[in-house]
C-alpha cells in the first residue's frame, strides 16, 4: 500500500467500523421476544444462541475495522509528519 493512501483508506474503514458497531442491534430485545414467542424451549435456545453468535460477529467485525483503521490513519498522520521533517 501506498503511503499516501494510508490516511484516506485509514479513514474510510474507520468509519465502516464505526458504523457497523452503531448499526449492531442490542440482542436483548430481540431475544426477549424470542422467548416470548416460543412454543419449544428448543427451538427458543437455538434462535436466541443464533442471535447472540451473529451479534457477536458483528461487533468483531466492527471493532476489527475500527482498531485497524485508526491505526491505518494515525499511521497516516505520523507519515505526512515524518515525510515534511526530512
Amino acid at each position: 500500500m501506498s503511503k499516501k493512501m494510508l490516511l484516506p483508506v485509514g479513514i474510510v474503514v474507520l468509519i465502516i467500523g464505526i458504523v457497523i458497531l452503531l448499526l449492531n442491534p442490542d440482542p436483548a430485545t430481540t431475544n426477549l421476544e424470542i422467548a416470548r414467542n416460543a412454543t419449544n424451549a428448543r427451538e427458543a435456545a437455538k434462535a436466541i444462541s443464533s442471535n447472540n453468535q451473529t451479534y457477536a460477529w458483528m461487533y468483531s467485525i466492527g471493532m476489527f475495522c475500527s482498531g485497524f483503521g485508526l491505526s491505518l490513519t494515525i499511521g497516516g498522520i505520523l507519515v505526512k509528519f515524518l515525510k515534511k521533517d526530512q
